[in-house]
């Protein structure tokens, strides 16, 4: 009688509750320069494709040295103008021989409508999925 019971007030409760909104595909983007997430759409951050220049036999790099594989901006993209490291794992210190482990950004990370985003000071393309948000 007791589960007849709670399965009666659980199904009341869930005809209740009802969604914002469902998401319909849109499309599929590679952004690098700001951009800003047009209203009745939601974006998800997929993946980063790094921008890390390449090192020649001489030990120069392609690119300025803020944008070298070991610095901060080399693996992060700017969401609402704030730099955000985006993936996971450690990363030895330049400062010692010690190994620390970053406060990544976990990706997927959605994004709302009004959000800004690009692929911050090292031009790296970020891989967004575009979604429809339909009433």
């Amino acid at each position: 009688m007791k589960n007849r019971l709670l399965f009666f007030v659980f199904g009341c409760v869930s005809l209740g509750v009802s969604a914002q909104g469902s998401l319909q595909f849109s499309q599929v983007k590679l952004v690098t320069t700001l951009e800003t997430v047009p209203a009745n759409k939601v974006w998800k951050v997929e993946s980063v494709i790094y921008d890390i220049p390449a090192t020649s036999t001489t030990g120069s790099s392609s690119s300025s040295a803020s944008c070298g594989p070991n610095t901060f901006y080399s693996k992060s993209i700017e969401v609402n103008g704030v730099s955000t490291k985006t993936g996971h794992g450690t990363h030895s210190a330049a400062y010692s021989n010690l190994t620390y482990i970053h406060a990544y950004t976990e990706l997927p990370l959605w994004l709302p409508a009004g959000a800004t985003l690009s692929g911050g000071p090292c031009l790296n393309q970020v891989s967004v999925i575009e979604f429809n948000v339909v009433p």
